[in-house]
């Protein structure tokens, strides 16, 4: 079984364990801002939230974060966890559909969580978010400083990574010199592939 296969499986196990509730509040909850207290981080840009109704899984939008077994990965998750385990937080609500984790921007106090990992170099900028045009100027101040995963030179994308097991004939891009125009260029048309 590949390691992508067995991450979709642990992600639906969570997802599963959780309850995923919201599913059927589908629509409704869009541009919606709801209080939750973070009880697990599943990675470094998916939690477990406890919202008044039961528990529900939140992926972090606006960014992408390193895989658990990518390199950065485990710092990422770390970096989460510190921040926001057993935090009050309000999750100002992007998407959600049927059967998967809510998008949203996770805010604790006056803190966007959600760039404030990007600006720790934990995560990357989504490409395939429109919204996250600050979180390329947020991501090349990162990667300028060499915070986080950019003390690598050679951290691959998540989406590239995810990509490459996939098919190994895969092109990796090199982001170690990227710009935050080049970012912004690329916002919308690189395909997110996500597997939780």
């Amino acid at each position: 079984m590949g390691l992508l296969r067995f991450g979709a499986i642990i992600h639906a196990v969570a997802a599963m364990a959780c309850g995923v509730l919201l599913a059927a509040r589908a629509g409704s909850l869009d541009n919606q801002v709801i209080a939750a207290v973070v009880t697990s981080v599943i990675d470094g840009d998916t939690i477990k939230v406890q919202l008044s109704e039961g528990p529900a899984l939140v992926r972090l939008a606006n960014i992408d974060a390193p895989e658990p077994i990518q390199s950065g990965g485990n710092a990422a998750i770390r970096a989460l966890h510190a921040r926001v385990i057993g935090q009050d937080v309000s999750l100002h609500v992007v998407a959600q559909d049927p059967g998967r984790p809510l998008i949203a921007v996770v805010v604790r106090g006056d803190e966007n969580v959600n760039a404030w990992m990007v600006k720790q170099g934990h995560a990357w900028a989504d490409r395939g978010s429109a919204a996250a045009q600050d979180y390329c100027v947020w991501e090349k101040a990162a990667r300028s400083l060499r915070r986080g995963l950019w003390a690598d030179k050679h951290s691959v994308a998540p989406w590239d990574w995810r990509m490459s097991q996939r098919d190994a004939l895969h092109f990796v891009t090199d982001y170690s010199h990227a710009s935050a125009a080049g970012c912004l260029r690329e916002i919308g048309t690189t395909p997110t592939v996500f597997d939780d």
